[in-house]
């Protein structure tokens, strides 16, 4: 009896770490791959590969340990990644495994590290320069002149539309276009439209409106905002209700 006891003891917490996840926790992402690395910019120059991840959640803050040889296991350091998404992204941004590694959510810093097998969070130092960073809900814009997008934008709308854009963004000209176009059928449906620059000049944006006939107003998201809202590609669009909530994260004027 003595013998069984201590058998117990040294194999059950090495049965614990290694156990499988379970079925219905597994997620499969299509990610864009050069040189064994997931790309988030120009997506459309690389091949496609699938890899399976895990989602693990704690404080409603959701993350991502994803599978990256294809082997069954989920927290192989410098090998498999982590990741999150906000709730209508197709797939997570991603940064490989570490020790200890950061999430931002909402701007709030939580740390997952290998202690736990990167399935537990713990609140943190805010860190805005965290690239693995999403949102849920709004969160206050900083802009680079120093001015701030806050939750005031959401009075008397039914939707608010934070729109990110660059001048050389084929697609974000042509809705900017559109949403002119479509400017007073926007405001019968009480849909407040916010375009906000990245990545691009103000003379250039200048240019573009004087050249389109474009009337908004020429606004430009701080870095680390653009950090916080996952500004990895143009456009990204957010879609938020009356109160805050975010709804959706695609936007069709017509």
């Amino acid at each position: 009896m003595k013998k069984s006891l201590i058998i117990l003891i040294i194999f059950f917490p090495v049965f614990k770490s290694c156990k499988n996840p379970e079925p219905n926790m597994i997620e499969s992402f299509e990610f864009a791959v050069y040189d064994n690395e997931p790309m988030f910019v120009d997506e459309y120059l690389y091949q496609n590969e699938n890899k399976n991840g895990i989602k693990l959640s704690a404080n409603q803050t959701e993350w991502y340990l994803i599978d990256w040889n294809g082997n069954g296991i989920y927290s192989e350091i410098g090998i498999d990644y982590y990741g999150v998404k906000s709730p209508f992204k197709r797939r997570p941004i991603l940064s490989l495994l570490k020790k200890t590694n950061k999430i931002n959510h909402n701007e709030v810093t939580y740390s997952i590290d290998n202690k736990t097998d990167f399935r537990e969070l713990n609140k943190t130092v805010f860190e805005p320069k965290n690239d693995i960073s999403y949102i849920s809900d709004f969160i206050p814009i900083e802009l680079s002149d120093g001015n701030t997008v806050n939750s005031d934008i959401f009075k008397d709308y039914n939707k608010t539309v934070i729109y990110y854009w660059a001048t050389w963004c084929a697609p974000c000209v042509k809705k900017l276009e559109q949403v002119e176009l479509n400017s007073n059928k926007l405001a019968l449906q009480k849909v407040n439209f916010i375009p906000i620059y990245y990545g691009c000049s103000y003379g250039d944006v200048i240019k573009l409106n004087e050249k389109k006939g474009l009337t908004f107003n020429p606004i430009e998201v701080s870095n680390r905002s653009a950090i916080s809202y996952q500004l990895t590609g143009l456009p990204e669009t957010y879609v938020f209700d009356s109160n805050g909530k975010l709804i959706a994260e695609h936007f069709d004027v017509e």
